[in-house]
């Protein structure tokens, strides 16, 4: 530490000797592991000459850097310029190459008035002499700033470049959008794609033009690049093919009509759709819209026979929407070729048991040598486990106390099985936090109650009368900003500066990690976030909300509304892509219709609507049905439920805990599938119709009145539509019987093609239904939402025609049937074999099974017999996670005798679906106290109206992870537990050491 400490002008006099520069490499490494505050600290300390001579050394172009060490980079470049008490545009160019490094945060602090530089204002003063000059062809003169940007735009993420681009419509550097001159607009245009569809669509036809060569390579998202299609496409020009081909990926974001007047699809192979399925295939075109469904006319018109198998491939993307029909039209060779493809591509269980069945031999892929697997250990320390794998396995190896930090590591991802017992013995303070340290580096989640566990032991720790922290040393100073994320959150406001700094870079880097956390947890991180970035009641700037990134959706009322206007307006488009909390959605639904904003709904036109993008669905019901028709045609639908979807299916969309759209998405596309007029009769839609907008949008009378060729065609996605209702679903199925014949006669491939269609059939066609396939009985039981005499006909029908007896279902049996075991009475259940359920257990206490109260008691019974897993009394939490929801059948008795431990074993959506009366009966208070934050979260308001105060108290402090809700300030504590509230020497001396560390 004292030699990195010689931050002076000798060192870097030795250093800048070409002998010399491994010396620097090796500094820097050094100085990229120190902790944050002492290289701040030695940074601030340090000459001006020094820091110019290092950022000199740095950007030369020797140094390499691995992509884990950028984050850290970045971080030693701001504290850099710091050093710099005024940024000229020279020091901004010489620094550019250090741009992509720099935080979003560092970015905003850079003066705007840097962009400007001579070059600029000789570009604005000699315009006419810059036309001239393009005219002849040469290159317009580029301001030095922007080229430097430019220069360097492919190694920055989006969100500098989002920061950048903003940075541009200051006014006083270039004026209003509309008056950019080309030179300007040339030299921005990696930026251009990142400004707000605000100012985007200020852009006028000329400056569009100008730029026509230079539109297809910049990156444009559906919103922006709509708006240069519309000043680019010129209909009536004869050469349609070559207008289209000079669009490049610009043609993607075409609609059906416009493709249609310009190049009408006709050729498999031909350039146009060749250029739309690379569209298909990198995901800008969606395969389940209008353009896909044209595509796939040209394909079904021309027939798969003709084609080669290497121009099969390319149509992959595509294959999941071609149904069966097209698939056994194609030889065995073409399907053979089409394999390697195919496995990249989401093809639809229909058609997966269709191609297994003409191309492979059937053999049995589910018995797995479980001690094969354990026995390859280099294999499988690197597996994904489960939290009930890893900590079962970790009971069976029975790790030794004594097991160094290497063996630990050595174990890969089952280190993270490990048992709160194991911490607890670990002496050494250092040890301990080394070994928190890296079951926070594993790439699996941190398990609820090992994560409980490390902060009670912790605090336990620190409430010792002599704790080791003043004898740690620096080999713990790299632990990692996961566990600064993850603090409960009784610390939280106690974290420094710095700290919650280091966690919100980190959920700029990794939103997902934030979207593991608890609403609560959430929204107090992100009003702890803007508490050090703004001083409390006053307006929030654009720096403050990119700074706090993906955090903004997690913001209060107050907080929300501390957010000037005309920032809310330029900052949509950064929007659109976070996970936006309940309270802030709300909020930000009613700062939309602001007139300074977005306006009244029943004035918004097109453009409002492709501003507004998905987050229209932050408006109520109310308010979207007010949106003119004119503003909601079939094009900009379409652009909007993609985006939507698109979103849900992303990584931060799957782990966004976000409302039901279902009333707002019906609402939106109510013009476009309801009669214009009450006397008018409802439209029947074709195939294009329900891909432009989604099956549920339409009537069960509308889906009946459907071409039966249109319906084949729309088939995969009625199927996938979990918002079809009862009616709709009798109506798809009805036409699903046309097309096939009665259900008696459908084929496996097609039963699994329908999926949750089936729920449309009748009692006594279900019956008819043959089961005896395995994939036909695994996809029945998946389906959830049987009625309670279905789920009886499917699995009677099944056990009917296998010949077999309840007591003869093995584990396999049990999982296929799914959510369908629930139509067993519970004296046929009580037949199961109790070994072959336990091996069942781990599947079907994954799902929300629709049984009844007795017949979950007879499962959860099963499990305690010889057979499953013994006394409930024995069990580890790792059984209660493994069995899920079956755990709600426990018997009252045996619920209200389990240990802390045990407890905290419960799955969350098991804790949910544990009947309300049972759920008051059984837990006491101290028992309710000691829930994870999680499974405290997962409790419904059923189940708290039948809690007594003291209940209550205790579910809100353990959402709260120890802090009082504000409603129970004030309130004692009737249940014994230490008042976190309250700060005591042991907290603070936990927050000290934590200081110290990071």
């Amino acid at each position: 530490m004292e030699l990195l400490a010689c931050f002076s002008p000798v060192l870097w006099d030795l250093l800048q000797r070409e002998k010399s520069v491994w010396a620097l490499q090796i500094l820097v490494q050094a100085y990229l592991h120190m902790p944050p505050e002492n290289l701040q600290q030695l940074v601030l300390s340090a000459e001006r000459e020094a820091a110019q001579g290092f950022l000199t050394l740095m950007l030369q172009g020797k140094l390499q850097v691995p992509p884990s060490e950028e984050q850290a980079l970045g971080r030693l470049t701001a504290l850099l310029l710091q050093r710099y008490p005024r940024l000229t545009s020279q020091l901004f160019i010489d620094l550019s190459p250090l741009i992509p490094f720099l935080a979003v945060s560092d970015l905003m602090r850079f003066p705007p008035s840097l962009l400007v530089n001579d070059s600029v204002q000789q570009g604005y003063r000699g315009s006419e002499e810059n036309s001239l000059e393009e005219d002849k062809g040469l290159r317009p003169i580029t301001p030095r700033s922007l080229a430097a940007i430019r220069d360097y735009s492919p190694g920055m993420r989006p969100e500098q470049k989002e920061a950048l681009a903003k940075r541009l419509l200051a006014p006083e550097l270039f004026g209003e959008v509309p008056a950019w001159p080309q030179e300007l607009l040339w030299a921005v245009l990696p930026l251009l794609p990142h400004l707000p569809l605000e100012n985007f669509l200020q852009l006028s036809p000329h400056q569009i033009q100008a730029l026509e060569d230079s539109w297809p390579a910049a990156g444009l998202g559906p919103g922006h690049a709509r708006h240069v299609l519309r000043s680019l496409v010129n209909q009536s020009v004869q050469d349609g093919e070559e207008q289209v081909r000079r669009l490049g990926p610009l043609a993607c974001f075409l609609s059906p009509e416009e493709l249609q007047s310009l190049v009408p699809l006709s050729d498999p192979m031909g350039p146009v759709e060749r250029g739309l399925l690379e569209c298909a295939a990198n995901g800008t075109l969606s395969p389940e819209g209008r353009v896909a469904y044209e595509l796939l006319g040209v394909l079904r018109s021309s027939g798969g026979a003709v084609l080669s198998p290497r121009e099969l491939r390319v149509w992959a993307p595509l294959f999941p929407q071609l149904g069966l029909r097209f698939l056994q039209e194609l030889s065995e060779p073409q399907l053979r070729a089409m394999l390697p493809v195919l496995q990249g591509a989401s093809v639809t269980p229909a058609q997966a048991v269709l191609l297994l069945g003409r191309l492979l031999p059937r053999h049995d892929l589910l018995q797995l040598d479980s001690l094969a697997l354990l026995a390859n250990r280099r294999h499988y320390r690197e597996l994904p486990w489960s939290e009930q794998q890893a900590q079962f396995l970790w009971k069976k190896m029975q790790v030794p106390t004594n097991l160094t930090l290497r063996d630990l590591q050595a174990l890969g991802t089952l280190a993270g099985g490990m048992s709160c017992e194991f911490l607890q013995q670990i002496n050494s303070m250092v040890d301990f936090l080394e070994v928190v340290h890296m079951i926070y580096q594993l790439p699996t989640r941190v398990r609820g109650s090992l994560r409980a566990c490390i902060w009670a032991e912790l605090q336990r720790r620190m409430a010792m009368p002599e704790p080791e922290w003043t004898t740690l040393g620096p080999e713990l100073n790299g632990l990692d900003s996961k566990l600064l994320l993850d603090l409960p959150i009784q610390l939280m406001d106690r974290l420094s500066n710095e700290s919650i700094m280091l966690v919100v870079e980190l959920v700029q880097r990794a939103p997902e990690q934030l979207l593991a956390l608890t609403p609560l947890h959430q929204a107090a991180l992100a009003e702890r976030a803007l508490q050090n970035l703004a001083p409390k009641e006053t307006p929030l700037s654009g720096e403050v909300l990119e700074t706090l990134g993906p955090l903004v959706g997690f913001l209060g009322i107050e907080s929300t509304r501390q957010i000037p206007l005309h920032i809310l307006l330029s900052h949509l488009s950064q929007l659109q892509g976070f996970c936006l909390g309940e309270t802030f959605a709300t909020e930000l639904g009613w700062l939309l219709l602001q007139e300074s904003v977005l306006g009244k709904p029943e004035l918004w036109s097109q453009d409002e609507v492709e501003q507004a993008g998905r987050l229209v669905f932050t408006l109520s019901t109310e308010a979207i049905s007010l949106i003119p028709r004119e503003a909601l045609g079939p094009e900009t639908l379409e652009r909007l439920l993609e985006k939507q979807q698109s979103w849900e299916q992303s990584t931060v969309g799957q782990l966004c805990r976000g409302p039901q759209l279902a009333a707002k998405k019906a609402a939106l596309v109510a013009g476009l599938v309801r009669p214009a007029a009450e006397d008018l009769p409802e439209p029947v839609p074709n195939c294009a119709d329900v891909r432009g907008t989604f099956p549920a949008a339409w009537s069960a009378t509308q889906i009946a009145e459907m071409e039966l060729s249109d319906f084949e065609d729309c088939l995969t996605l009625f199927a996938g539509d979990p918002g079809l209702g009862p009616e709709e679903l009798r109506a798809a199925m009805g036409k699903a019987k046309q097309l096939w014949g009665p259900p008696r006669g459908f084929r496996p491939e097609q039963i699994l093609q329908l999926g949750r269609l089936l729920i449309g059939l009748g009692d006594r066609e279900l019956q008819e239904l043959i089961l005896v396939d395995w994939g036909v009985l695994s996809t029945l039981g998946q389906i959830d939402g049987w009625s309670s005499t279905q789920l009886r006909v499917v699995v009677s029908s099944f056990l009917r025609q296998s010949g077999r007896h309840v007591s003869h279902l093995d584990f396999i049996h049990l999982t296929a049937l799914g959510y369908t075991l629930c139509g067993l009475r519970p004296e046929e259940l009580q037949h199961i074999s109790s070994w072959e359920f336990s091996q069942a257990a781990l599947f079907l206490g994954s799902l929300h099974l629709q049984c009844s109260e007795e017949q979950l008691e007879v499962l959860a019974h099963l499990l305690v017999l010889p057979g499953g897993f013994g006394p409930i009394s024995n069990w580890g939490p790792e059984i209660f996670t493994e069995i899920g929801t079956i755990a709600a059948g426990i018997p009252d008795l045996a619920l209200s005798a389990l240990l802390q431990g045990q407890i905290q074993g419960l799955t969350p959506l098991a804790i949910s679906v544990i009947p309300p009366p049972k759920f008051a009966v059984v837990f006491s208070p101290t028992q309710l106290s000691s829930l994870t934050s999680a499974q405290a979260v997962a409790v419904t308001p059923e189940q708290m109206a039948f809690l007594s105060p003291e209940q209550r108290r205790a579910v809100a402090w353990a959402q709260h992870e120890g802090k009082e809700s504000p409603e129970q300030q004030g309130r004692s504590t009737a249940w014994g537990l230490q008042d976190w509230s309250r700060p005591s020497w042991s907290l603070v001396l936990t927050i000290s050491f934590l200081g110290h560390l990071l």
